[in-house]
């Protein structure tokens, strides 16, 4: 640390901290040092070293959990919602490979809260698919598409990859959505097909997806681990 410098010492631990990352001195999920340990390392004080945390956080470098320490923040997925765009094409331009596991696929009836949803009757058949869908081997979210009967040729697809490129392939194409998000706690399901904690904070995405002419094309309830995903909205 260089004490004469013009730059914040606070600053030259975070450049030092981002260095390290870059190179990959220090890899996702390595636990830091603590306040303490920094301040003698780098002969600084424990405010100057609070100061490069809270900054690192915000910067989504470092990660803080309550009562454990700090970690380097693993790679997030960051999806930019300003148009109709499939998992597979955001991990894509975010330079990484998506991937999916096919957990079940099947026909249900449709309960009350789904056929408000897809605008179709209580009781109506509508095909159900649950995958986990992961980004460089992360698995970001678990997601329940519900489609409408007439879309039950997808039983007949290959679902481990996109499917807005099926849709597509079958002149149906996704241009408007409906997006709510909340937070929520993994039930005994979601935990383990995350492999999260109880504890552990979740976003809730429900989406409804529609053609041009805003006929529902399918609705999904996406349980999202956030420590591998952000959300930018553009307005």
């Amino acid at each position: 640390m260089n004490k004469n410098s013009a730059t914040p010492l606070y600053q030259q631990l975070v450049e030092s901290i981002k260095e390290q990352i870059a190179s990959g001195k220090l890899k996702e999920n390595d636990k830091l040092m603590t306040e303490q340990e920094f301040s003698e390392a780098f002969g600084v004080s424990r405010i100057t070293v609070r100061k490069a945390m809270e900054l690192l956080s915000d910067e989504g470098f470092v990660v803080k959990k309550q009562g454990i320490g700090t970690f380097v923040a693993s790679k997030k997925l960051n999806r930019v919602v300003d148009s109709i765009m499939s998992f597979t094409e955001t991990c894509e331009m975010n330079g990484s490979k998506a991937s999916a596991e096919l957990l079940s696929l099947e026909w249900k009836k449709a309960s009350v809260s789904i056929a408000k949803h897809l605008g179709v009757r209580e009781g109506d058949r509508i095909l159900c698919i649950r995958r986990i869908r992961s980004c460089d081997g992360w698995k970001v979210m678990l997601e329940e598409n519900y489609f409408p009967e007439k879309y039950g040729y997808l039983l007949n697809e290959d679902l481990s990859g996109s499917l807005y490129n099926l849709l597509r392939s079958h002149g149906t194409i996704p241009m408007h959505a409906l997006k709510t998000v909340a937070i929520c706690f993994p039930m005994r399901k979601e935990q383990e097909a995350l492999e999260v904690s109880e504890s552990q904070p979740l976003l809730l995405h429900n989406d409804t997806v529609m053609d041009a002419d805003r006929n529902v094309i399918h609705y999904t309830k996406l349980i999202i681990n956030p420590e591998h995903y952000t959300l930018t909205i553009v307005i």
